[in-house]
């Protein structure tokens, strides 16, 4: 659905007579920030992709477990909020292709890593 979303805004950005070429990249990266953080220093996994991420939802749990042992302290994550920042690569520097990066920050809470807290169900947001 992301992807769709791009494809109409890289549309409507072009002139009317300009398809959307094959070759326009698009990144898609994944940062979650650590707990009461927003700072882009503070974050304490990011995931890249040429394809775009399952969306997450405020309430949903992350399990960072698996993660870097910077992640050791929060092994249970839940879902505070969601930014979504669509921008340009500029076309100049090593990588002169440009594209679009769709960058999606998760803020995140800890929570209790047992079995209380993923039973709970969560309020729909």
């Amino acid at each position: 659905m992301i992807q769709i979303q791009l494809v109409g805004i890289l549309l409507r950005k072009r002139l009317p007579d300009q398809a959307l070429e094959e070759d326009t990249k698009l990144e898609y990266r994944l940062e979650i920030h650590r707990p009461g953080s927003c700072d882009d220093q503070e974050c304490l996994k990011i995931f890249i992709s040429t394809a775009p991420f399952l969306p997450l939802r405020i309430g949903d749990l992350l399990n960072a477990s698996e993660w870097d042992r910077d992640a050791s302290g929060w092994k249970l994550l839940r879902v505070l909020n969601v930014e979504h920042v669509i921008s340009e690569k500029s076309s100049a520097g090593i990588d002169p292709s440009g594209g679009i990066i769709h960058r999606a920050l998760i803020y995140t809470e800890r929570v209790a890593d047992n079995a209380q807290t993923r039973n709970r169900p969560q309020a729909a947001s």
